[in-house]
């Protein structure tokens, strides 16, 4: 899908995604639904993972381009990308993934 900038937040405004988030929400991922609204993601895997991925496309990435990332256990990330979609394949099972709005 092409970038929707409905679903930008901060399309058109000084609140960039580096700032704190205003609302938040759990994410479930999907291969082929994008996030209601483009988020940056805090994602978190337990320490009882030995490894885990994530695998997401950024806003300007292509469908058949995602990104594969390191997630390293016990400790929690928020992704420097503008996400639309985080993949169910390809991603570890038992993240803890929200959107941070």
């Amino acid at each position: 899908m092409p970038y929707d900038s409905a679903k930008d937040p901060w399309r058109g405004s000084a609140v960039g995604p580096t700032g704190l988030g205003r609302a938040g929400a759990v994410v479930t991922p999907s291969d082929t639904v994008d996030l209601p609204r483009y988020a940056r993601i805090r994602v978190f895997a337990p320490a009882s993972l030995s490894s885990a991925q994530l695998r997401i496309l950024p806003v300007d990435q292509a469908d058949d381009a995602p990104l594969t990332l390191q997630v390293t256990p016990g400790q929690p990330s928020v992704l420097e990308f503008l996400v639309r979609r985080v993949l169910a394949t390809g991603t570890t099972a038992g993240l803890d993934i929200h959107a941070v709005n």
